[in-house]
């Protein structure tokens, strides 16, 4: 299998107690089935603890939040007793990979690290340096790989190498990306996915006198947003401030880096459905979305606050997908609008 994962990922550890903003708290502490029935089984006074705590609802396992939306087990000293108690492994399967997302492509296993994390943020923005998904083989065996697969990866390494293009301008770059997009879109459609890797070979960077414009992406992005399942009243307060948010203030490598973060997560998920160009423009719109943010509050704070409400909740994800698709102000012609140098 081989396995691929952002360049400073080796170089992550979890803050434990000094982290500014634990996951140990405001997040439903979710239970897999295993150490749900390794708890039910466990002697002692931890056990009956650990029971008390254990809650069930629609068939997922919980921990039941204390009155200040901790999870019980956080101790004082910001350190996990369960982790403490009995070891690593016996903390849940989301303890133990938060803040890694894991995707399988029968012969891929790729793994990010989420923003929402303050550390895996810090590391995402701690350079200026075009950020690179270093590959490496092992003798695990994959599943069967999808069709897709290697279309679907020529598609994204062309799309990289568009972003990374600093001849550009970083608008021009995010216009071309959605423009690759759409044409790559245009094949998934016609079932060519075959076609993928020569229209990459083949792609000429489109003037922008042939892009259409349309509607205004801001404000109405915001309006979007503010309709989401919204987490916490730090978020809520910043959509409110929305409208005044303005770009301009993040240096281009910067938001280059946060778009290839987006574009590594997201852009192979068209193998699942085939909207490519979906992911694209949710790609695009993060970015400036936490361009625009970052006006208000330091950069990190604003990317973490995004992807903590919108990367770890699947209805958010779903919905903003469902909006590029069926709402005329958040198609790709509204993006080129913007994004005229």
């Amino acid at each position: 299998m081989d396995l691929r994962a952002p360049d400073y990922s080796d170089q992550f550890h979890c803050l434990a107690g000094a982290c500014p903003h634990s996951c140990c708290k405001g997040w439903e502490v979710v239970i897999d089935s295993s150490t749900a029935d390794f708890y039910r089984t466990l002697p002692g006074p931890l056990g009956d603890r650990l029971r008390a705590a254990l809650q069930t609802e629609d068939g997922e396992d919980f921990f039941a939040l204390t009155e200040t939306l901790r999870c019980p087990f956080w101790d004082a000293d910001g350190l996990c007793e369960i982790h403490r108690l009995l070891g690593s492994e016996h903390t849940s399967e989301v303890c133990r990979s938060h803040p890694r997302f894991i995707e399988d492509y029968g012969t891929l296993r790729e793994t990010s690290l989420c923003a929402s994390c303050p550390e895996a943020c810090r590391m995402l923005l701690a350079s200026s340096s075009p950020l690179t998904f270093p590959l490496f083989r092992t003798d695990e065996a994959g599943e069967p790989a999808d069709p897709w697969l290697s279309p679907l990866l020529a598609v994204r390494a062309k799309s990289l190498e568009i972003l990374q293009d600093r001849s550009l301008h970083l608008y021009s770059r995010f216009a071309e990306l959605l423009a690759f997009a759409g044409a790559a879109q245009s094949l998934l459609d016609e079932d060519a996915a075959d076609r993928l890797p020569e229209l990459c070979r083949a792609w000429i960077t489109p003037s922008a006198s042939a892009q259409p414009t349309g509607g205004n992406l801001f404000p109405h992005g915001w309006e979007i947003l503010s309709g989401l399942e919204i987490l916490g009243s730090d978020w809520r307060a910043l959509l409110l401030r929305g409208p005044e948010a303005v770009p301009g203030t993040v240096p281009a490598p910067l938001l280059e880096r946060i778009a290839a973060y987006f574009l590594f997560r997201y852009e192979l998920k068209a193998i699942n459905d085939g909207d490519l160009l979906g992911r694209m423009q949710f790609a695009v719109f993060s970015v400036l979305t936490v361009e625009r943010t970052a006006s208000l509050l330091p950069l990190r704070e604003a990317l973490r606050l995004y992807c903590r409400e919108i990367e770890h909740n699947d209805e958010n994800l779903d919905a903003l997908l469902t909006v590029f698709r069926t709402d005329p102000t958040l198609v790709p012609a509204s993006f080129f609008q913007v994004l005229e140098p």
